[in-house]
């Protein structure tokens, strides 16, 4: 059991630098050489690490964590498709904020929906072949939103694309906003759970451990290519393993999310320790490195909030 969780060690250790570096032109580029990386492997983390560990670039890394996110959320999903997780709206991605609409598709003898709204921000939103879209059937006798994850090919009629401008950051990453108009939707395409408790309340935390992995994965390649002391390697194996044993664990856990702001913690330190080290990098690699490093503190507060929440677990014991 212990020599199958720490395969992935052994397989980034094993990779010789110099056939690891490969660069890529675009996005389909990358995703050819991911699919076939990672089509071995099983856990999602693994996925992750492997697809950081073979970028070119912040960037792709960050791709393998979404997709290996994704793919621990709805296991169901084709392994090798880019897949776009669409919450936020116009006032937020809170359950509240959701006003994408999911009614009863009229004159229908079937089990159709009609599917209405816009959802922005939308990640991979040019790359994405199928889309997982938030949506309301409406508010319950509680008062709350019922939500609804729908999963809509990139050709359903109704469903339009539109690319945001680029980020100051991992520009090759494209975000857009979502369109969708009178989109069909068959029961079958209607996921089983609550959309909040089920998908969108757990894929937060399941990035944060997702890209994490990736992006140490893609650190250990650069500490290979470029001979970085042995001692930050062993530094960065440590935290891809910390990364693994949470994303492997129950992620809706209090301490699990205890535990994944320490480890956040130690990246961020790493990432501020291993600063000097890039002066021997490649400069078109160093440039980059330094330009989309800060996707690492996108949803800090957002972050916290979640921390200080598992924290209040164990109020009576601290």
């Amino acid at each position: 059991m212990k020599e199958k969780r720490l395969n992935i060690i052994d397989r980034l250790l094993s990779a010789l630098p110099e056939k690891t570096a490969a660069r890529f032109n675009t996005f389909e580029d990358w995703k050819k050489v991911y699919y076939w990386r990672i089509s071995t492997l099983e856990e999602p983390v693994d996925m992750a690490v492997a697809g950081g560990f073979y970028a070119d670039r912040v960037a792709f890394a960050f791709a393998a964590g979404y997709h290996a996110a994704l793919q621990k959320l709805v296991p169901d999903l084709p392994k090798e498709t880019i897949v776009s997780f669409c919450v936020t709206e116009e006032d937020g991605g809170h359950p509240r904020a959701i006003k994408s609409r999911l009614e009863p598709a009229e004159n229908s003898s079937k089990s159709e929906w009609r599917l209405n709204g816009r959802k922005q921000f939308v990640t991979c939103a040019a790359e994405a072949e199928l889309f997982l879209v938030a949506a309301s059937k409406g508010m319950g006798n509680d008062g709350k939103n019922r939500l609804k994850l729908v999963l809509l090919e990139r050709s359903a009629t109704g469903l339009t694309v539109e690319v945001m401008k680029d980020l100051p950051f991992v520009p090759e990453i494209s975000h857009g906003i979502i369109h969708l108009n009178d989109v069909i939707v068959k029961d079958s395409r209607i996921l089983p759970g609550d959309g909040y408790t089920s998908y969108i309340k757990p894929f937060r935390t399941l990035e944060d451990l997702h890209v994490n992995a990736a992006i140490l994965g893609y650190l250990f390649r650069i500490a290979k290519q470029f001979r970085w002391p042995k001692n930050t390697g062993e530094q960065i194996l440590s935290l891809i393993v910390a990364t693994k044993t949470l994303a492997i664990s129950d992620s809706s856990l209090p301490a699990v999310h205890i535990a994944l702001g320490g480890l956040l913690t130690q990246t961020k330190q790493l990432i501020s320790d291993l600063d000097p080290l890039w002066e021997n990098v490649e400069p078109e690699i160093k440039s980059a490195w330094k330009r989309d490093s800060a996707l690492m503190n996108i949803a800090e507060k957002a972050r916290a909030s979640r921390l200080n929440t598992a924290w209040s677990h164990y109020k009576e014991t601290i």
